[in-house]
């Protein structure tokens, strides 16, 4: 991990007790002066070079590994090769995906996100992982970017961390979902509670192309530990794996 100018400490066990996803915080420490962000304030903690990365890796957080490894095994079992994978990195952030991906072998990576700090920490940190990042509402694209992607002629879609409550909506994803050749692989992962919540606040309700085979492919749904929360507990994910049958209509 690079060196960095900065100390993150997690609030003390009682302050943080049963905080939900969106309240959690931590304390930076940085040039002598220290401040509350919460982990989600990403504008503010992309801005700062590593704050992601060492904020993830002090809650030991798997899911970059997790994803990344299952997509690339799936899609080299299937006869493909790591070289042959374009992959589209759907809420990209500031590029630990993508550079997870690279590690990996994988060399044809494009990255979106809203957050324009998003774009400028991965070019910053990881210069060269992607051939292309795109800023932009994705429910509301525009044709520039629409025509930029379908050129790439995507084979693989991941998106990391992203598809939780007020997060990436439905329509957004449908949008960049539909981006990708049909076959092509898909691989996202959502918290346990959400997916197996079979209210309508639920993910298969909001998403319901996922239970339709003549869409969407499941393959492989494994269970895991994303990270910790910052009072210590877990927080178990589920990563699914699949195939496009077709567009999201």
């Amino acid at each position: 991990m690079q060196n960095v100018d900065f100390e993150i400490k997690l609030p003390e066990i009682d302050s943080a007790r049963n905080l939900p996803i969106h309240e959690e915080y931590f304390w930076l420490n940085q040039n002598g002066t220290k401040r509350k962000l919460r982990l989600h304030d990403y504008v503010d903690v992309y801005q700062i070079p590593y704050l992601y990365e060492h904020l993830m890796e002090k809650l030991d957080s798997q899911s970059h590994i997790v994803l990344t490894s299952l997509l690339v095994e799936q899609f080299t079992q299937a006869g493909g090769t790591v070289e042959d994978m374009v992959v589209l990195d759907m809420g990209a952030g500031s590029g630990l995906v993508a550079k997870t991906l690279a590690d990996l072998g994988v060399k044809s990576i494009v990255g979106i996100d809203i957050i324009p700090q998003a774009a400028e920490a991965a070019q910053r940190q990881y210069p060269g992982v992607y051939e292309d990042y795109h800023v932009g509402d994705l429910a509301n694209l525009t044709e520039t970017t629409k025509e930029a992607l379908s050129r790439r002629g995507f084979n693989c879609l991941i998106c990391c961390s992203a598809l939780s409550n007020g997060h990436v909506p439905a329509d957004a994803l449908s949008v960049v979902y539909n981006q990708i050749a049909p076959d092509g692989w898909i691989a996202f992962n959502v918290a346990q509670y959400f997916w197996k919540d079979d209210t309508e606040t639920g993910f298969q309700q909001q998403h319901p192309w996922v239970t339709d085979t003549n869409i969407f492919e499941v393959v492989q749904i494994q269970p895991y530990r994303h990270r910790f929360y910052t009072d210590g507990r877990p927080l178990e994910y589920v990563a699914i794996i699949g195939r496009k049958r077709s567009s999201i209509l």
